[in-house]
């Protein structure tokens, strides 16, 4: 059953969203990636890869005469590293920016999807419905779709994408026309770079929020599942770094 939600306002900005509702938590798995320096995010040879470095020098002139010696890193990043969230603002700018979308959006009921597939190998959209179908579910509008495949570019350290699977143009349309707060997966790089037309321009333009190259999703075996997604809120980023969370029911035995 649907909660109501309910967005308190305070100075003209939404400053937090009521859920109005009781999760059951039996079990949390995290979804997203570790960062550090050589990690597979260099997706077309031209992006920024993940840097971090240890200021020494500059905390050592800071806690110099000081009774303790502090630490701390430097990262230099594309926002489009490892697992982000990111909006349609990635083509075209006059969108929302991840600062801009709203709490509702993140903590969200999601359906799994389990659709294995292999290298270079599509998911379609009669694949999504008959998947869908499989496990009796309805999606909601504001529900989040994860599509598990098995792939796992970090732990295969796949750096330039080449053992993940696709999405058709087909599949992209038909998890458009369920409208979903997020579609994300286990896939990274989405599009063959092939098929015409692209889905990206509709799927950017549709306002649906995007994640992929997760990791531990093809390990939920169970249907639906609660969702938070946690993007650094940076003005006017179209994408950000997202910690995402899946919520996981308890197992629970009924006894007379």
């Amino acid at each position: 059953m649907k909660s109501e939600r309910k967005e308190e306002e305070s100075g003209g900005g939404n400053s937090g969203v009521e859920l109005n509702q009781t999760w059951d938590m039996g079990r949390l798995v995290d979804l997203t990636c570790d960062y550090f320096n050589g990690m597979p995010v260099d997706m077309t040879g031209t992006l920024p890869s993940f840097h971090m470095r240890e200021l020494d020098e500059e905390m050592e002139a800071l806690c110099r005469g000081r009774e303790y010696r502090s630490y701390t890193q430097e990262v230099r990043m594309c926002v489009q590293a490892g697992n982000y969230l990111e909006t349609g603002a990635h083509l075209y700018p006059e969108m929302e920016s991840v600062a801009d979308v709203g709490l509702d959006r993140l903590f969200v009921s999601a359906v799994v999807l389990h659709i294995p597939r292999g290298k270079d190998e599509k998911v379609t959209a009669a694949d999504l419905g008959l998947a869908l179908g499989e496990l009796g579910e309805k999606i909601h509008p504001g529900d989040a779709i994860l599509v598990a495949t098995g792939y796992n570019r970090f732990g295969s350290n796949d750096v330039r994408c080449e053992l993940t699977p696709h999405f058709s143009y087909d599949a992209i349309d038909w998890a458009v026309s369920q409208q979903p707060s997020i579609l994300a997966s286990d896939m990274a790089s989405w599009h063959d770079g092939e098929e015409e037309p692209s889905f990206w321009p509709m799927l950017m333009r549709s306002g649906v929020l995007v994640i992929g190259s997760l990791m531990n999703v093809a390990e939920i075996a169970v249907p639906r599942i609660r969702l938070i997604a946690l993007p650094m809120k940076i003005r006017g980023a179209c994408a950000a770094p997202c910690r995402l969370i899946a919520v996981l029911p308890s197992q629970r035995t009924e006894t007379s």
